[in-house]
């Protein structure tokens, strides 16, 4: 019964659905209007741009000879607009009669100011940066690929406010913290959808590969009112490729002296109406690295592959209407002592003589998109997820099991040109299960008396209206309302404005409130990874959270090289927040916070772009106060820095070579506390890392490109003295991993090539 409301929803959606289709035209009756024409700069294609028409839902992307073709435009006056990443947004006014073919050119110039006419879907709905009220940060392939890497997690952390956190020193566990919350603060999507559960951003997120991503966009801030639970302190968006716009084939490999080698492919089979997209990366670290003497690994030893496929439909307006893809993770992970991965076999596993971390991840996906009346902007969204983990941490054995399955079906109004309207309902079901007290009942021997597998589902609707008035202003408006079984009825509003006064000049507030409904392994795996045991001392509520945020953007005239400054300020008020005491030797106690916990701060970024020479940079800096108060004392939170900043420099000469300069500077931080003997510093110091990156790009004949690059990673070898705590005694109650807040190796150099044939 408590479901009522949620599927009387859905069945009212339907059924507008179904009345908007029945009153769509029939397939004879589609104006024959076709528009074509090429897409250039300075003389020069310009592969895949997306060519679309303003105020309407036709589209479709250059090939890669930048042609392009839209049918079936009804006639009458309409403005194409079109976007390409590195060019300005060029906007042409077309004037369309029935049954005509107009040819139309389009020339882009190439951008000073980045990601400035790229689409994104920060609020469900495509739309450009520049116009969207909720201030989104799009991180490009380009970007990505300035770091040699085979995982997301080693580059993402260039963003400012972003930070990869190592959970563990021995098996290397990691988390993205935005603006210094724990990774299960912030939700972690690909296109769009909630597949990556808690065990997947655990363990997950190191399988997905830069190779396959389009880009990356990251909403700072509660987005709870879309996207529902783990939305607290931000959504990172992982957008991959479309088969439409992605080259013929491509390949790449690298390998450093860490003894890293990885591979990635990519082919497009079909390119047309249908098109379909293969993609796989393959990953091999069979090197023990001790840089440290702790007689431990610093670099987990591992086996990785992962596959990606994705197969799209698109009718004669170049209008998406059907999406399908699927990936495949598999990865077999090892980490410990010099004597255990010397004598590792699979019978070691578990051993009580030699102490090791082995984790056997297996991870499957499926997400799909159904345009239900691409004219009137219906859809339906799905996706499942199957997560099987079997691990060991010294003689502690761990398996799991998660599944999910999530679907969404929305619908857009546009009541005038001025206004939109986005309703929709979802459901998201969820189902655990592992060999521990969280899922059973076991006798004082150890022997399991009842299994009670974690099984819920959490029905939600919610709304946004986004309303543009004054011709610079737009206004956004939402809610969301969601049935927890456990927590009832959950409330989720928020609101957001834009103001455009000068055309050099963007003004955005945002405000809105998030909540979490918890996942006890998300905070427990130190309890698995450093002996401790997991200690409930009550029955936890979801966490709360409310946030406002003002930026600001302003655009310098700088000769022909304009400078972008962008200023944040925000502030996150969290209540009923669960946090880990680890004042008990061999412990985790978890308990709702009988206080509150904040996070606030102001971030910065500069940047720039020469056209001649061809240099740019960007820098960003964020300063931060993270804090939680209880029975009015107040105490730092662990592991959120103080402060955090990056630059990025990348300059170009004749269009071949490319050297590209990143740097990272990390904050203080609060650490774990530890008794004597093994007291340990209470704060990190602060610490600074450098990456420097060659390309050469040599062109084949115009049908390709071949990129072969070198770069040094961590240019100045810092890293962190040993993250374990009485190493000597790794079986041992005051065995601890968790004390890691820098890099734990140092100098690593690298050789790779990539491929790309249009």
């Amino acid at each position: 019964m408590r479901t009522v409301p949620i599927l009387c929803v859905l069945a009212a959606l339907a059924v507008l659905t179904d009345a908007s289709l029945a009153q769509m035209p029939a397939e004879g009756s589609v104006a024959r209007t076709l528009v074509t024409g090429t897409v250039t700069s300075g003389g020069l294609p310009v592969p895949f741009a997306h060519v679309g028409v303003a105020g309407a839902t036709y589209g479709a992307a250059a090939d890669a000879d930048g042609a392009y073709r839209l049918e079936g435009i009804p006639a009458g006056t309409w403005t194409l607009v079109v976007s390409a990443v590195g060019y300005e947004t060029a906007e042409y006014v077309i004037v369309l009669e029935e049954d005509e073919h107009l040819e139309q050119p389009i020339r882009l110039r190439e951008a000073v100011i980045e990601n400035e006419g790229v689409v994104v879907t920060g609020t469900l709905v495509e739309t450009f940066v520049r116009d969207s009220p909720v201030k989104v940060d799009v991180v490009s392939s380009s970007y990505l690929a300035k770091t040699s890497t085979s995982n997301i997690m080693q580059a993402i952390d260039r963003v400012n406010g972003l930070r990869q956190q190592i959970d563990c020193g021995v098996c290397g566990t990691n988390n993205i913290r935005i603006y210094g919350m724990d990774g299960p603060y912030s939700a972690v999507l690909i296109d769009g959808m909630p597949v990556m559960s808690s065990l997947a951003t655990v363990y997950g997120l190191n399988g997905i590969s830069p190779a396959l991503i389009r880009q990356v966009e990251v909403v700072k801030g509660p987005m709870s009112t879309l996207y529902g639970t783990e939305a607290l302190a931000g959504v990172i968006n992982i957008i991959t490729k479309s088969p439409r716009v992605s080259p013929r084939f491509s390949a790449a490999a690298f390998a450093n002296d860490h003894g890293e080698y990885s591979a990635d492919f990519g082919f497009v089979p079909l390119r047309g109406s249908w098109s379909g997209l293969l993609s796989g990366t393959l990953a091999y670290n069979q090197r023990f690295v001790d840089q440290n003497s702790d007689r431990f690994t610093d670099i987990p030893l591992n086996k990785r592959i992962s596959l990606f496929a994705k197969l799209g439909k698109t009718d004669r307006q170049g209008r998406q209407r059907l999406s399908l893809s699927g990936r495949y993770y598999a990865e077999d992970r090892l980490g410990g002592t010099r004597s255990f991965v010397d004598r590792f076999h699979t019978a070691l596993r578990g051993s009580t003589e030699y102490y090791g971390e082995t984790i056997r991840t297996e991870r499957a996906e499926l997400l799909g998109m159904y345009a239900l009346t691409p004219d009137r902007g219906a859809w339906l969204e799905f996706a499942a997820n199957d997560h099987v983990q079997d691990s060991y941490y010294g003689d502690q054995y761990y398996r799991a099991r998660q599944g999910g399955v999530f679907g969404r079906l929305a619908r857009q109004y546009r009541p005038g040109t001025r206004q939109s309207v986005l309703v929709g309902a979802d459901l998201r079901g969820h189902s655990y299960d592992d060999n521990t007290g969280s899922t059973g009942r076991f006798d004082p021997a150890g022997r399991l008396l009842e299994n009670r597998p974690d099984r819920r589902w959490i029905p939600g609707v919610f709304t946004q209206h986004e309303v543009s008035f004054a011709r610079t202003m737009r206004l956004l408006s939402g809610l969301r309302v969601d049935r927890q079984r456990d927590h009832g009825w959950i409330f989720s509003p928020r609101l957001a404005f834009k103001a455009r006064p000068h055309d050099r000049t963007t003004l955005r507030l945002n405000a809105g409130t998030g909540f979490r409904v918890v996942n006890l392994f998300t905070e427990d795996h130190a309890a698995y990874a450093g002996t401790r045991a997991t200690v409930v001392l009550e029955d936890l509520d979801p966490e709360r959270s409310w946030s406002a945020a003002a930026s600001g953007e302003q655009i310098v005239p700088f000769g022909g090289n304009p400078l972008t400054l962008g200023v944040d300020v925000f502030h996150t008020h969290f209540s009923n927040k669960i946090e880990p005491d680890y004042s008990v030797p061999g412990e985790i106690r978890y308990a709702n916070l009988d206080g509150f916990a904040v996070t606030r701060g102001v971030s910065a970024t500069l940047s720039q772009n020469f056209g001649r020479p061809s240099l740019r940079y960007s820098v960003g800096f964020t300063a931060m106060d993270v804090f939680r108060e209880e029975y009015g004392q107040r105490s730092p939170i662990e592991f959120a820095s103080d402060y955090q900043g990056n630059a990025s420099v990348t300059w170009t000469h004749s269009k071949r070579w490319t050297v590209d300069y990143t740097a990272v500077l990390t904050g203080p931080m609060k650490l774990p506390e530890y008794p004597p003997p093994f007291s340990r510093p209470a704060w990190s110091p602060a610490f600074a890392t450098h990456d420097v990156q060659v390309t050469y790009d040599l062109d084949i004949a115009g049908s390709g490109v071949v990129q072969i690059y070198g770069s040094v990673r961590n240019v100045f070898g810092y890293a962190q003295p040993s993250p374990l705590v009485d190493p000597d005694r790794p079986f041992g109650e005051s065995f601890d991993t968790t004390y890691v807040y820098g890099p734990l190796y140092g100098r690593t150099v690298s050789l790779g090539l990539r491929v790309m044939a249009l």
